[in-house]
């Protein structure tokens, strides 16, 4: 009787055959399919090889991501031949655990392809494809993925519990139900589980807050000034990402502030003054800085103090404070706040450097034309057509009187430096001219600054004297 040899082609390796010297050998054929014929899924998210123990690996597992936690959905197995011809009969099984063996599922399909469409149960299936004398099986685990991710330290209306947040830091607890995915190795006892890693990231819904540092649980080192939402969200090996989130009130303030100095041609503030005599870039004690506070959050009261021992406690921020600074020096302006009730959470802000009111200074020109043609027509403190002018910074009070050659008094002032208009050339504020000429003025000045033998601003008092040269022509 002769024998069946049975052959499986391969694509990479042709089968020769011989016939060696006085034998005949009858060859009865059953071929079995290429190994790219094969079961695939239009809906499958992973792939790969089973790992069962007997190394026989042949077996795809393949991965189905469940859409939404514990809600299921149906996807198909599509097997296809690899000649694209009609007259393949496919026989479907499914694998049932209790056996340990394969079932055949009562239906029959021929043609290029067979699919099933409505599997929604994690479980093995096998087709078994014919076609005359050509025969092979392929077998599939399907597997379907699914896990949740719930945060579970809030109330009915998602907001964290009172007792998880306070001034210092917010706590935010969260946890998993997670489906261990396994399949068994097929006529065993034997089942394989898939490995499969979980990554936890917490992140905010705005960018002015921190996202929590941890995994499961979640901490918030500097708690929001915002109303803020928290996510947590979990993603796996196999690309299934399930997220949570969880709402935290504002908690604390943010206190913020800017401050600009006031210059002496703003009419807001100086109304009805001469100050346009002065340079706005100059900082001349007293000088006045605006401290605006709008852009602080969430505070519900405000302290601030000025760095010169004066302070200011008010209750919103709505209007801007302008505060006078009577000595030239640096000053360090600090802005306390503290947030709504049941928290009252404290926060600062600092503003330093640009509160600087320059030191004292005071400078007279020794020439002037007081001709009409606005060029050095006025001894005044005033940088304007070639006039040595002086910034007279943190000068507070002058005494000044302007003689003529004989003696003859021709100008005076005592006062604000701030308010002195200046010498026009005419006699005493009256009409007539004061001729060509040099004339000599004495100066007494009031300032606060530092001493040879005392670092400290006090008040000082300088004398000084000159000439100034008329020309009219």
């Amino acid at each position: 009787m002769p024998k069946t040899i049975f052959v499986r082609f391969s694509k990479r390796m042709p089968i020769c055959l011989s016939i060696r010297q006085g034998l005949w050998i009858l060859l009865s054929f059953t071929l079995f399919l290429p190994a790219d014929a094969q079961i695939s899924s239009p809906d499958m998210d992973k792939s790969f090889k089973a790992n069962y123990s007997s190394g026989n690996n042949t077996d795809s597992v393949f991965i189905f991501n469940q859409p939404e936690y514990n809600v299921g959905k149906t996807v198909t197995l599509v097997a296809t031949s690899t000649d694209s011809t009609t007259g393949w009969n496919f026989i479907w099984s499914v694998y049932d655990n209790a056996s340990h063996s394969y079932v055949i599922i009562p239906m029959a399909e021929s043609g290029v392809s067979s699919d099933i469409d409505s599997i929604s149960v994690s479980s093995g299936y096998q087709v078994i494809m014919t076609k005359g004398i050509l025969s092979d099986t392929f077998r599939v685990w399907v597997l379907f993925n699914d896990f949740d991710v719930i945060v579970t330290n809030k109330n009915d209306d998602g907001e964290v519990l009172s007792g998880y947040r306070s001034c210092e830091s917010v706590s935010l607890r969260a946890d998993t139900n997670l489906i261990p995915l396994w399949y068994p190795e097929p006529g065993t006892d034997n089942s394989i589980n898939v490995m499969n890693k979980y990554r936890f990231t917490w992140e905010s819904d705005n960018d002015l807050s921190d996202d929590p540092k941890g995994s499961v649980t979640g901490r918030i080192e500097n708690p929001p000034f915002r109303d803020t939402w928290y996510i947590i969200t979990v993603k796996d090996d196999f690309g299934l990402s399930r997220s949570d989130s969880v709402f935290c009130p504002a908690i604390r303030s943010k206190a913020f502030m800017t401050a600009e100095h006031v210059p002496l041609s703003d009419s807001a503030e100086y109304p009805g003054k001469l100050y346009k005599y002065y340079y706005d870039d100059v900082n001349s004690a007293p000088g006045r800085f605006r401290f605006d506070l709008s852009e602080t959050e969430n505070a519900s009261w405000y302290k601030l103090s000025f760095g010169d021992d004066q302070t200011f406690e008010i209750v919103s921020d709505t209007d801007k404070i302008v505060h006078a600074y009577k000595l030239p020096g640096k000053y360090t302006a600090v802005l306390l706040t503290r947030s709504p009730e049941p928290y009252a959470c404290l926060d600062s802000f600092t503003v330093e450097n640009s509160l600087e009111l320059l030191s004292a200074e005071f400078k007279l020109p020794n020439v002037f034309t007081p001709n009409g043609d606005l060029n050095n027509d006025v001894v005044k403190l005033y940088e304007e057509n070639n006039v040595f002018r002086s910034e007279d910074v943190s000068t507070f009070t002058i005494e000044i009187t302007i003689y003529d050659r004989i003696g003859k008094k021709v100008h005076e002032y005592s006062g604000d430096v701030r308010e002195w208009k200046g010498w026009d050339g005419f006699v005493m504020g009256s009409n007539r001219e004061a001729p060509d000429g040099v004339y000599f003025y004495c100066l007494t000045r009031h300032f606060y600054g530092p001493s040879e033998d005392n670092p400290e601003l006090i008040s000082r008092e300088e004398k000084d004297k000159g000439f100034i040269h008329l020309f009219r022509d």
